[in-house]
C-alpha cells in the first residue's frame, strides 16, 4: 500500500528519492575525502621530495582549485554528470596536493586527533540535520552572513596578524561550519523532492553538487579544529 502526500506523490517514493540523493552525496563526499587525504599521505611517507615542487606551485594550485570549484558550481546545469564527477575528483586531488604542505607542517598526532574529532562531529551533526523536523532553511541568512564575516575577518587578519582575532576567527569557523553541516544535510534532503525520481542524470549531478557542499563543510571544520589542536599559527 502506498501513502500519498497532498501533491499526489507517494511518500514512500519521496523517502526513497531523498535517501538515494543523500547516499549519492555522501558516497561522492567520502571518495573525495579519501583522495584528498590519500594524496598527502603518499607524498609525505613515500615521495617527500615532491613537497618542494608543490610549495613552488602553491599559488597556481590555489587558483586552479578556485577555477574548478567555481566552474563546477556555475556550470552544473550545462555539463554532463561524467564531466561534473571528473571536476569534483580533480578538485579533491588538487586539494590533496595543497594538504601535503599542511601535513608536513603539523605533527601527525595533532592531524589524527583533529581528523577524528571532525569525523565524529560531522556524523552527529549530519544525523541531526537529517532527523530533525525543524526546517533549518530559516537559518540560511544568518549562516551566509556569518560566512562572509568569517572571510572578511580572515582577510583583515592577514595584515593585522592579531592573535586575538586569529582565535576569534577560529572559534567562529568551528561554529559556522558545524551549523552548515546540519543545514546542508537538511537542505539536501529537501532538494530531492524538487526532481523526478526517474531523472538519473539530474539526480547524479545534484548528488555531486551536494557532495561538494558537504566536502567543503568537512574540510573547513577540519582546518579550524586543526588550529585548535595545534594551538599555534
Amino acid at each position: 500500500m502506498y501513502n500519498f502526500n497532498h501533491d499526489g506523490y507517494s511518500m514512500d517514493q519521496d523517502t526513497a528519492t531523498d535517501n538515494k540523493l543523500l547516499r549519492s552525496a555522501f558516497s561522492y563526499m567520502v571518495l573525495g575525502l579519501l583522495i584528498t587525504f590519500s594524496v598527502p599521505a603518499y607524498i609525505i611517507f613515500f615521495n617527500n621530495y615532491f613537497l618542494a615542487t608543490i610549495y613552488k606551485f602553491y599559488l597556481p594550485l590555489i587558483i586552479g582549485e578556485f577555477i574548478v570549484v567555481i566552474a563546477l558550481s556555475a556550470g552544473i546545469n550545462k555539463i554532463s554528470k561524467l564531466t561534473a564527477t571528473f571536476m569534483f575528483f580533480l578538485y579533491s586531488f588538487l586539494n590533496g596536493l595543497v594538504f601535503s604542505l599542511i601535513g608536513a607542517a603539523y605533527d601527525l598526532n595533532v592531524i589524527f586527533y583533529a581528523l577524528l574529532t571532525t569525523i565524529v562531529m560531522f556524523a552527529v551533526l549530519a544525523i541531526y540535520g537529517y532527523t530533525t523536523n525543524e526546517d533549518l532553511s530559516k537559518y540560511g541568512g544568518f549562516l551566509k552572513t556569518g560566512l562572509v564575516s568569517l572571510i572578511l575577518m580572515s582577510v583583515i587578519n592577514i595584515f593585522l596578524k592579531a592573535s586575538s582575532l586569529y582565535w576569534m576567527v577560529t572559534i567562529l569557523g568551528v561554529v559556522i561550519f558545524s551549523a552548515l553541516i546540519s543545514f546542508d544535510v537538511n537542505r539536501i534532503k529537501k532538494m530531492a523532492y524538487q526532481i523526478s525520481s526517474g531523472d538519473e542524470e539530474a539526480m547524479g549531478k545534484m548528488g555531486i553538487i551536494a557532495a561538494l557542499s558537504l566536502y567543503l563543510d568537512f574540510i573547513n571544520l577540519f582546518l579550524y579544529l586543526l588550529r585548535i589542536f595545534s594551538r599555534k599559527k
